[in-house]
């Protein structure tokens, strides 16, 4: 069982984190959904030549995911890349896990997401009774601001959805046109890490997106209050330090692996949460 920082129990109690929700979270619900790794290595099984296929590998085991996706999107065709991602993310029925219930029942106000798959809102909508309990925007969403100061509830899809797969973020190229073409999405994210503390659920803190934010964040305004991240056990003592520091991170680890272990920490936050509201008076 982990142990969750009062400090961090406290700001949820709150409602002053914005949570960010990774893969691990599905893969957590859904083991057969792809990590990030494993979706490159099946889209390149599509390419028509051994020798590219090996070039992906080998850029997949030197961590450079966002060169290899390019190389997989220059040859193979959008429709080809569309139904693989659909045959990949788009469910149905979406399949229903308790570990969204928790998530749901801490109350965040914003949830951002760089999962392509359905099955935040699809489960927040179930344990809901069939209600809408937040709005869902992708990166190109003009009116984000809005959502922030209005009393609804957003989930921020960063990475665009399997819904649209021709919005997905996947490759450098699409990094780079989100960013140009979206600028005030990733603004609002970067401002919003700045005023409130950060949950990372079912990350590894490798997505570019959020090491760049973290980066400028920690970098322009230090902070004493940390930023928090559930995550399987570092290798050495000496990485969780260094990675901690950088992006002003502290780490609730569970054993190397033991990824069942995800869903039982959350069950625990949210019953660590609820008895600080009930004592606290919080509703």
């Amino acid at each position: 069982m982990v142990s969750w920082p009062v400090p961090l129990v406290r700001e949820i109690a709150e409602r002053r984190v914005v949570v960010f929700i990774g893969a691990g979270i599905s893969k957590s619900a859904v083991p057969a959904l792809p990590s990030w790794p494993a979706l490159i290595g099946d889209l390149s099984a599509r390419l028509p030549a051994k020798k590219d296929q090996r070039l992906v590998g080998q850029l997949v085991r030197n961590d450079r995911l966002l060169d290899a996706a390019e190389l997989i999107n220059s040859v193979i065709s959008a429709a080809e890349r569309r139904n693989f991602l659909e045959q990949k993310f788009l469910l149905a029925p979406p399949p229903i896990s308790e570990i969204y219930k928790d998530i749901l029942s801490l109350d965040f106000k914003v949830c951002i997401t760089t999962n392509y798959d359905q099955l935040i809102e699809k489960n927040f909508e179930h344990f809901s009774g069939g209600h809408v309990t937040h709005h869902v925007r992708t990166h190109t969403y003009k009116n984000f601001i809005a959502d922030l100061r209005s009393p609804s509830r957003t989930i921020l899809k960063l990475h665009g959805c399997v819904t649209n797969t021709a919005e997905i973020v996947l490759d450098r190229k699409s990094y780079f046109n989100a960013k140009a073409d979206n600028p005030g999405i990733y603004d609002a994210v970067q401002a919003l890490s700045t005023v409130n503390t950060v949950l990372f659920l079912g990350y590894s803190i490798s997505d570019p997106d959020i090491q760049l934010i973290l980066e400028s964040v920690h970098a322009r305004t230090r902070a004493d209050h940390t930023h928090y991240a559930l995550m399987s056990k570092f290798e050495h003592p000496s990485l969780r330090q260094a990675i901690g520091s950088t992006y002003n991170v502290s780490f609730i680890e569970y054993p190397a692996g033991q990824h069942r272990e995800v869903p039982l920490a959350v069950a625990d936050l949210w019953k660590s949460v609820k008895e600080e509201r009930a004592g606290r008076g919080i509703p």
